[in-house]
């Protein structure tokens, strides 16, 4: 992909910039429900371009960009406006980021999550940790 060529050559943005660019920007908005992980893939994925890449296809064809970005949603917020959101928020972050013009971001929500999931894996971590002696 060239984006411009400059006075002393060509810039070359890879899609994976853009998936991660582009998963920054979709964890950013409320109402999306991050996956979660367990503690040592957590902090493995902290440290990793996949952390963000996971459920984002991207298809670059010279300066204009497609996106597939594949969600959760958090029960509770309205899904057709989560989903605009991440649009316009990964539309802006790309175009700003990368002078590149993003003609489509496709959102697909896979699933709703419910605020009682997380409720009891707080309550199971708080009981974990919480050892009373006498």
């Amino acid at each position: 992909m060239d984006n411009e060529t400059f006075e002393y050559g060509q810039v070359k943005i890879s899609d994976d910039v853009v998936i991660i660019i582009a998963g920054i920007a979709t964890s950013g908005v409320k109402g999306v429900s991050t996956a979660r992980t367990g503690v040592a893939e957590g902090i493995s994925n902290l440290f990793s371009k996949n952390n963000y890449s996971k459920g984002i296809k991207v298809e670059i064809n010279e300066n204009t960009v497609v996106l597939d970005i594949f969600i959760n949603v958090e029960y509770g917020y309205n899904i057709s406006e989560v989903a605009r959101e991440v649009q316009a928020a990964v539309k802006k972050e790309i175009e700003t980021m990368t002078d590149l013009q993003v003609a489509s971001v496709n959102v697909h929500v896979q699933n709703i999550i419910q605020e009682k999931e997380k409720d009891k894996d707080k309550e199971k971590e708080n009981t974990d940790s919480d050892i009373v002696v006498d």
